[in-house]
């Protein structure tokens, strides 16, 4: 029996390989068609390199902090518009909240809690407070640092003053008071003044007792002169309860004792000097004397009470 010879059986399904394609020619042989790549020939875009910004803290959008900014700087930016008339509610009308008042409660944006006030000795609490004029749980937005800075300063004792705001509801008055130098006495009227020759106030001055008292017109701006003058003489500066101004150009001491000792215009520490000098040497305060004259530069003259005869003394001399 013959055998038969058997074709070699192919399956149809073509196999694929990657770039080539298989199809059968006319003799029913495979055949292998190269497919060309699209992308052949072509160089690749190398990829983006991100920048390595891991050393920044991570922060994402429903971050804490993140969120009460933004609540804050968006309830600011509101405040402002409603403050500067740019935003109302309800059309044209006003809103309840406006017309409400920002005095009344519950009416502040940022109502104050505290209103710390520092440096004050002398001034009254309650006329600072009057000068300040606000309380607790006023609007921290109607504040006007500049307008409450002057109304501070315009009070007796109050020399500078700073007013902060400090966010959300703290209000900070620091004052410097001004430093009672003297005692003026002016028409019967005793006045506190400063280093300046500037009032500071006419009450209460019996407090301040152990300043020295200038008397007459001109005395606060000149008196700065004579004080540092009779620092340097301690003696004649206890011994003395009075400096009056006398025509605006010069001084006389008037000592607790009842004596007056008339100062030159020019010179004043030369005659002090000289007036010690005798004290010391002659214990001039304590004879029966009126007056003690130092006009002279080479001589004094003492006058003794009752309407004796006056002595004078020549520079360099003891009698």
């Amino acid at each position: 029996m013959r055998a038969m010879r058997r074709e070699p059986e192919f399956e149809y399904d073509r196999p694929r390989r990657r770039g080539r394609d298989v199809v059968m020619d006319e003799y029913a042989r495979p055949a292998v068609v190269v497919r060309k790549s699209a992308s052949r020939g072509k160089k690749r875009a190398p990829e983006p390199v991100e920048a390595d910004w891991s050393w920044l803290p991570a922060i994402g959008w429903r971050s804490p902090a993140l969120m009460v900014t933004g609540a804050f700087l968006l309830l600011a930016a509101l405040a402002g518009l409603v403050e500067g008339g740019h935003l109302s509610f309800g059309g044209d009308e006003p809103s309840e909240l406006a017309s409400a008042g920002r005095g009344s409660p519950g009416a502040a944006w940022f109502p104050i809690d505290d209103i710390v006030a520092q440096g004050q000795y002398h001034t009254r609490e309650s006329d600072l407070r009057a000068a300040i004029g606000l309380k607790q749980g006023d609007d921290m937005l109607d504040v006007e640092p500049d307008a409450i800075r002057a109304k501070v300063e315009a009070l007796d004792w109050i020399a500078t003053a700073r007013v902060a705001r400090l966010w959300p509801a703290t209000l900070e008055i620091k004052v410097t008071e001004k430093e009672p130098y003297a005692i003026w006495q002016s028409k019967g009227v005793l006045w506190l003044i400063d280093r300046k020759g500037n009032r500071i106030t006419k009450d209460d001055v019996a407090e301040f007792a152990g300043l020295p008292m200038v008397v007459g017109d001109g005395a606060p701006e000149h008196a700065v002169e004579l004080l540092d003058i009779l620092k340097r003489f301690p003696a004649i500066q206890r011994a003395t309860k009075a400096s009056v101004r006398v025509g605006d150009r010069r001084w006389d001491l008037h000592l607790k004792n009842g004596i007056t000792v008339r100062l030159p215009e020019d010179g004043i520490e030369d005659a002090l000097h000289r007036l010690t000098v005798l004290q010391q040497e002659q214990r001039i305060f304590e004879r029966d004397i009126e007056t003690i004259d130092l006009r002279l530069p080479d001589r004094l003259v003492i006058k003794t009470r009752g309407g004796g005869a006056s002595e004078s003394i020549q520079k360099g001399e003891s009698t």
